[in-house]
Parts: C-alpha cells; structure tokens; sequence
C-alpha cells in the first residue's frame, strides 16, 4: 500500500475553527459583561429613585405635621429647611448593593418664598362678588415645595420635587 502525502489541509481547517470559536466566546463574554454593567445601572438608579421617593413621602408627611400645629403657616419653611432624618422604617438600604449609598435627603420650603412676594396661600372662593366686599375665602391653600435627593451605591443620584398643597378651611 503506498504512502499518500499528507499536506495538512485539516490541520489548517481545526485551527480556523478554532480561531471562530474562541471569537464567538469572547463576543460572549463581552456581551455578559456590558448586560451585567447595565442591569446594575439600572439597579442603582432604581435604588436611588426609591430612597429618593422615600425621603418626598417622609418631607410631605413633615409639611402637613408643620402646618397642622401652627398658628400661622405663612411663616413656615420661608428659609430652606432640612426634613427629619429618615429612620429605618422609612428606608432600608438593599443587601445586593456594591456598596451602601449615603442615605436620603430632602429639604422643604415656602413655594412663594422664592418669588419676594407677599403672598403665600391661594384663596379658593365660591365665586360670588358682592358690592364694596372683597372676595371671602372659603379656603387658603398654603403651598410648599418638598424636594428629595436619593443615592445608589455608585454615583447615581435622583433628584424628585414635588409641591405640597394644604387647604384650610374659614381662615379670612
């Protein structure tokens, strides 16, 4: 039986396989690891909006304590006020995170304190106008601005504000 010549052609073949498969499987991994930097993105700012949301529920429920105990609500949060700190209760901070955010803040103030003008409610009326009367107010609608800063564990950081509206009833 006579020898044939080998010349290595399959050889050849197995090392350009070789060479695609081990493209696909680094495309593989690199795929992994930009999904896994995304999902935790996400988890953080996920994170933040939710110590964020937090801390504007702890602020409103602190305005609408504030207003309820004053005499007169004109006069409060007309400087920039700092909400009470929140307790566990109110936020707890995720197992799963890299590493443990700052925990959330918020600050309230007076909506027209901003604005240098006197007023600081709106006077909601039943609408009538009477003769050398002014309007009667049914209700004043004190307004207030509560805004909110949440952390994730890396530097996301959520802002949220929102306005705070107490009515109340027969003040003229």
């Amino acid at each position: 039986m006579p020898i044939k010549q080998q010349r290595g052609v399959v050889l050849l073949v197995c090392l350009v396989m070789l060479l695609l498969l081990t493209m696909i499987g680094l495309a593989s991994i690199s795929g992994s690891t930009l999904q896994e930097r995304m999902v935790g993105g996400t988890r953080d700012y996920n994170t933040a909006f939710q110590a964020a949301e937090a801390a504007l529920r702890v602020g409103e429920a602190h305005v609408r304590a504030q207003v309820e105990a004053s005499a007169d609500p004109t006069s409060l949060f007309t400087a920039t006020t700092d909400c009470p700190v929140l307790t566990a209760a109110q936020w707890t901070v995720p197992s799963n995170l890299q590493s443990t955010p700052q925990p959330p803040t918020c600050t309230v103030s007076n909506f027209y304190g901003a604005t240098g003008s006197g007023a600081s409610f709106i006077c909601e009326t039943d609408g009538s106008i009477a003769e050398d009367r002014a309007f009667d107010c049914l209700s004043r609608t004190f307004l207030f601005n509560v805004e909110a800063r949440g952390f994730g564990s890396g530097e996301v950081e959520v802002r949220l504000r929102s306005t705070v509206a107490i009515a109340v009833r027969g003040q003229n």
